[in-house]
């Protein structure tokens, strides 16, 4: 797992295991990360796994990153689909269309 803040982009690599007992890890590594004026880029690519309490945590740094007015783009991965698609939800309304 990764978070990379860099000039115009904030890049956030999920692990392949997205699960409740690497959480607070993967929330600590956003520390003091200000997403305004920067596009967040999600890389879920190699998750193999994931469980509701990172589908929490996706949509609610999607909301976040939203809220500062950044772009989102989602490099997706068959387990965040199938976790979407079990409550409903789709992508592009969790992105805010952007």
């Amino acid at each position: 797992m990764e978070v990379k803040e860099l000039k115009t982009k904030i890049k956030v690599t999920f692990p392949d295991e997205s699960e409740i007992f690497m959480a607070e890890e993967f929330l600590s590594l956003f520390g003091n990360v200000s997403f305004t004026g920067k596009e967040l880029e999600a890389d879920m690519g190699k998750v193999a796994s994931m469980d509701t309490v990172f589908l929490q945590i996706t949509l609610s740094l999607f909301k976040t990153a939203r809220d500062a007015g950044s772009k989102i783009s989602v490099k997706s991965c068959e387990s965040f689909d199938k976790l979407l698609s079990l409550y409903g939800l789709h992508l592009q309304d969790a992105v805010g269309g952007n």
